[in-house]
């Protein structure tokens, strides 16, 4: 398969939450992490670490507490009922992929420490996270990239967020370290981008906020 260009591979990379159960070959896996990992990182410390869950069990743990909190968020919030069609199919899309995401092949969890040593310790909290997050989301863009680029669809999460420390527990993940962004990875059952996005220069501020050029 033809690997497609950069701006090809950013401009149709819409979030994929409907995924086949197919297996990922171990070297397509292996190489979106070596995608990932050639990302930046704060002084270079590449603080992060990468975790492949593939066994049934250990997808049905994330499964069980993902669902679990998604029931619990969406629990007595009707929707709206001029809710336009596009959310309407992005949160549909959502729940699916939340009761079902144990029938994924394989959920990426993105982990970083938890701060930056030489902001920590100069106690700079602000910027040591802003370092930290800085660090781990380009690696994890590098990987969302890659997906793409070798015909796999994906999609950022991060409700494990609302359960970190009993994942961290059962995937024996290290008291210093933070799961920042859970990926579920397979082939897409539907179709990829083009993506849909608001123009560039309504966002734009020149020299200043608010300065529309």
């Amino acid at each position: 398969m033809a690997e497609l260009g950069v701006f090809e591979t950013m401009y149709s990379m819409r979030a994929i939450r409907r995924l086949k159960p197919d297996p990922i070959p171990e070297d397509t896996l292996r190489k979106i992490i070596d995608a990932g990992i050639h990302s930046p990182s704060g002084g270079n410390l590449q603080d992060w670490a990468f975790i492949l869950v593939r066994d049934a069990e250990g997808k049905r743990f994330i499964r069980d507490h993902y669902w679990g909190i998604w029931q619990k968020l969406q629990a007595g919030r009707p929707l709206p009922a001029n809710l336009p069609a596009t959310q309407l199919r992005v949160l549909q899309a959502a729940a699916h992929l939340a009761e079902h995401l144990d029938e994924v092949p394989v959920i990426l969890l993105a982990c970083a420490r938890k701060d930056y040593p030489p902001f920590a310790r100069a106690g700079y909290d602000r910027a040591s996270v802003a370092t930290v997050h800085g660090s781990i989301y380009p690696a994890v863009q590098n990987i969302m990239l890659a997906c793409r680029a070798l015909g796999l669809g994906t999609v950022i999460t991060t409700i494990h967020c609302c359960f970190e420390e009993e994942l961290k527990q059962h995937l024996g993940i290290p008291a210093e370290m933070e799961v920042s962004a859970l990926l579920p990875l397979g082939y897409p059952q539907g179709k990829f981008g083009p993506t849909t996005r608001k123009p560039a220069e309504g966002i734009i501020h020149w020299e200043r906020w608010g300065q529309k050029g």
